[in-house]
């Protein structure tokens, strides 16, 4: 593995005991089962880590996209979790960093217009990604269970929409994203908090995140938070000093961030504020602190990394989408610490929070509290849990 490009706190560098989780979580005896799994990092031979023929090695570059380093790194500095050999082990994890290798394209090599952004992501799955494909596909392990216990892992924001090629030849594999077929999930557990529409007509109706490309995901996969750079603080647990009702920030880049801009921007409501636009990362962190709601609504995918760094905050997120798949699905149930609002309801959204009781409201914030080690990539149960989805959905078990 590549040096360590990035940090870990102490204690996850340590071999773990049962109570070290210490999860006020039903699911906690579980989360501590998975750690008996075993796993290999198949990393590929020198002559394949190359891109457009020079000899490429995957780095840590940022949280979000660096997540396909970050998977296989986790296991080489916590080698309690690996496999003698390849053969040995419950999952094989397949070492690459195909979207570090389409930012080295795309900034690093002029490809950073719309076409070329396309063009970019073909090159590196047929030149990069697909002969270690193939290669892994030649391996004793790979054989032995047809590649059913490979795991590969997605890193941009549309996981494996953003690379086809590579997503039709890994389809039998397990793929780890942070994006699954959230309208299924969204049909299946229908979320919302109110029962009924209370605005009609849907302002953004074929013109959501998924209207152009809909999203490729398979039953074994399992879907992460996004890795973020915000680790939970003391501010977070408090809930006295939130005496903003809602608050939102960000570009309008889409058609409900647009939608709600319009709605909710000019709001004469003192405990309501939307701005429009990004503000510096401390101010709004400073205002997410300080309120009890925090819009995430759809942005170009629909996951970012807005919906952890608001519950990193303890802002009680209100989301605004019609294919959010939560991670951890099996662990959290998310109607419990997040409120579902349909695009319709945007204009009414200050009163139909105002209508949720302190005790509710205190309910779902305690929620958060106790999600928030399955939220951060930096805590140990965040791994655990991964790893335990990856148990559930084996065909193997």
């Amino acid at each position: 593995m590549a040096v360590l490009g990035w940090s870990w706190p102490l204690a996850i560098l340590s071999c773990y005991a049962q109570e070290d989780l210490a999860l006020p979580w039903h699911y906690a005896g579980q989360l501590n089962s998975s750690l008996h799994a075993k796993f290999y990092v198949l990393r590929p031979p020198p002559e394949l880590r190359k891109l457009q023929g020079r000899d490429f090695e995957c780095e840590y570059f940022g949280h979000m996209y660096s997540f396909e380093y970050m998977y296989p790194d986790f296991f080489e500095l916590n080698r309690q979790f690996l496999a003698p050999s390849a053969e040995e082990a419950d999952f094989v994890v397949l070492e690459h960093c195909v979207t570090y290798a389409y930012h080295v394209l795309r900034y690093g090599a002029g490809y950073n217009t719309v076409k070329l952004t396309w063009e970019a992501l073909r090159i590196v799955q047929e030149s990069y990604l697909m002969p270690i494909i193939h290669w892994a596909e030649t391996t004793p392990a790979y054989q032995k269970f047809q590649g059913r216990n490979f795991v590969i892992v997605f890193a941009m924001d549309k996981g494996r929409v953003d690379y086809p090629i590579a997503s039709r030849a890994t389809q039998h594999w397990h793929a780890i994203t942070t994006v699954g077929n959230g309208t299924t999930w969204m049909k299946r557990n229908q979320p919302w908090l109110l029962p009924e529409s209370t605005g009609g007509v849907d302002p953004c109706r074929g013109r959501t995140s998924t209207s152009k490309r809909r999203l490729i995901y398979y039953e074994q996969d399992v879907v992460v938070p996004v890795p973020t750079g915000f680790e939970w603080t003391a501010a977070a647990d408090d809930v006295e000093d939130r005496h903003l009702l809602l608050f939102y920030a960000a570009s309008p880049n889409s058609c409900i961030r647009r939608h709600i801009s319009r709605q909710l921007a000019e709001s004469p409501d003192a405990e309501v504020l939307i701005i429009p636009k990004p503000i510096p990362k401390k101010p709004w962190s400073d205002f997410l602190y300080r309120s009890k709601f925090c819009l995430v609504p759809d942005g170009v995918s629909s996951i970012s990394a807005r919906l952890y760094e608001v519950l990193l905050h303890g802002c009680v997120p209100v989301l605004l989408t019609h294919a959010f798949h939560p991670p951890f699905e099996r662990l959290v149930d998310w109607r419990r610490i997040a409120v579902f609002l349909r695009n319709d309801e945007v204009a009414d959204a200050p009163e139909i929070l105002r209508n949720i009781t302190d005790e509710d409201y205190l309910a779902m914030h305690r929620e958060v509290v106790r999600a928030r080690r399955l939220l951060n990539v930096h805590d140990l149960p965040f791994w655990v849990a991964t790893n335990l989805e990856l148990q559930l959905r084996s065909t193997l078990r």
